[in-house]
């Protein structure tokens, strides 16, 4: 029977953001504009939203991403973390590593990770001794005349895929599914919690209404298995897609706030005390940073090296002669390979001597100005990748340009982008275009018959003859799925960043002149 004179009633509400990737002003660097989000407004979101039973989460992919970013990486010895400042004067509660958070490398990781308050939680990336490599896997929350909160930590297992092996040293990445379970066992017995949270930094692989899968089962996203294996977790805050969700299944919460601080997710507890701690009633929202006022303090606390980062981006390294490598047209840009793509090409074959180089776009590009400056060669390569080179076999090759054929797709007649590359998550980024041979997709064949044409100085390419092909370090371990890559011969390997290969190349050249090999044809029907 209900004791009515007993009952108590308790609000928690639940704050979460995620892929900020040092969006921390409301600056866009590529075009020196203001743009309406930014954890600058986030902030002010937050605090009106904030009450004294608020858990304020983050889940990764934090320290990496914008020029800012870069240029404070570079030159971290001078300054202190601007995210980490950030951070903790918004006064995060919990900190999930993402994968990119990875990127420039573990001291430059765990040098934020010392500077936050927030604590780190994960509980599936395991050190040597099978300990968790951050500072813990969960943490018991419990508010004072309020239920017990438990919050676990756990980042996408598939880091390894991508990252530098010197980056990741012997870590263990454990199934993030399997972890999990372990936990709320764990968490189950030794805490007795009234609610559970979980952070991760992986995505929704199925519809969760219908269950249709949105994405390869390569286990780089898991949430959907997670909500289906491990019931007992009452929210999942998901992150790495850069979507938008905001959605119940079954009794369980599940936010993802997108990208580039423009979001942040709520969610709403009302708790009821009977015998225990109980749900009463669970809602949440997304809510847009737009509309919002910047927070001054913030460009306050990191005003030296913003200050810095504008002088930096600011410097002019080169001129176009020509002013052919502005990108207006960005499908037209990869499907007739833009100069800018031969360019990096042609700086990633003297780099490294190989006889075959190929890159991609990233999702949002602007090519160079007539003058080119940092600003232009850090808005056209955004990722801090370095170089790879492979030894690969005529076959692979030929499979791995059949993957990259899967890009485009037929729309009433035309040669379009295949929706998938755009949906989940944009990657149009999993597009590479090559130089140093010549070769043609038809698009109205089928998947994985679509390369009608391959040779190399006129001649065709046999599947058993041997190449050298150079390729940035993510694709190089088969990121985005290029499976044919994983564990060819490592023929060399150069630790300099791409974007520092350009700008050297260019203040070396002064004019850059790229020439046009039209070496891809990109048909429909044979024509």
């Amino acid at each position: 029977m209900r004791r009515t004179g007993m009952d108590k009633s308790f609000k928690l509400t639940i704050l979460h953001t995620s892929d900020t990737h040092g969006c921390l002003l409301n600056e866009d660097y590529s075009h020196n504009v203001r743009v309406s989000s930014g954890m600058n407004i986030i902030a002010n979101l937050i605090k009106s939203q904030k009450t004294k039973n608020t858990i304020l989460i983050d889940t990764g992919d934090a320290i990496q991403g914008s020029p800012l970013l870069y240029f404070h990486q570079i030159n971290q010895h001078k300054y202190p973390n601007p995210v980490a400042a950030v951070f903790n004067y918004i006064d995060y509660d919990y900190y999930v590593p993402g994968n990119h958070d990875f990127n420039y490398g573990m001291s430059y990781l765990e040098h934020f990770i010392h500077s936050l308050k927030a604590r780190t939680l994960c509980g599936n990336i395991l050190n040597e001794s099978g300990e968790p490599l951050f500072e813990k896997a969960y943490d018991i929350k419990e508010f004072p005349g309020g239920p017990k909160i438990a919050v676990i930590g756990i980042t996408t297992q598939y880091i390894p895929n991508w990252e530098s092996p010197e980056n990741i040293k012997s870590f263990q990445f454990v199934h993030a599914v399997t972890k999990c379970q372990e936990i709320v066992a764990e968490i189950k017995e030794k805490h007795h919690p009234d609610f559970m949270i979980l952070g991760y930094h992986g995505g929704v692989e199925c519809d969760l209404d219908t269950g249709e899968r949105l994405v390869a089962d390569t286990g780089e996203n898991l949430g959907f298995q997670i909500l289906e294996k491990i019931p007992e977790i009452d929210i999942v805050l998901t992150g790495h897609q850069h979507r938008i969700i905001c959605k119940k299944k079954n009794h369980t919460i599940v936010t993802q706030p997108g990208g580039s601080a423009q979001f942040v997710g709520k969610v709403e507890v009302e708790f009821e005390q009977n015998e225990q701690w109980e749900v009463k009633t669970m809602k949440a929202a997304m809510l847009s940073a737009a509309g919002y006022a910047p927070d001054p303090r913030i460009s306050e606390l990191i005003a030296n090296v913003e200050s810095e980062t504008q002088k930096f981006l600011d410097r002019t390294i080169g001129v176009v002669p020509d002013d052919d490598l502005h990108i207006t047209d960005p499908f037209s840009a990869r499907r007739y390979k833009h100069k800018i793509v031969t360019l990096i090409n042609l700086v990633q074959l003297r780099a490294s001597q190989a006889q075959i180089s190929c890159t991609s776009l990233g999702n949002d590009v602007t090519g160079f100005d007539k003058t080119i400056t940092i600003r232009n060669i850090l808005s056209t390569y955004v990722y801090p990748n370095t170089l790879v080179v492979v030894k690969i076999t005529g076959q692979a090759l030929r499979e791995a340009l059949e993957k990259n054929a899967e890009y485009f797709a037929i729309d009433n007649g035309k040669i379009v982008v295949n929706p998938r590359f755009c949906f989940p998550k944009p990657e149009h980024y999993n597009y590479d275009m090559f130089d140093g041979i010549d070769y043609t997709f038809d698009i109205s064949q089928p998947i994985g018959r679509r390369v009608v044409k391959l040779s190399r100085a006129g001649q065709n390419i046999l599947p058993d003859q041997e190449f050298s092909l150079v390729m940035n370090n993510y694709r190089a371990t088969g990121g985005g799925d290029f499976h044919m890559y994983r564990g060819l011969p490592v023929l060399k390997e150069i630790s300099m960043d791409i974007a520092e290969l350009l700008i050297n190349y260019i203040r070396e050249q002064k004019e850059i002149r790229v020439p046009d090999p039209q070496n891809i044809s990109v048909v429909l029907n044979g024509k």
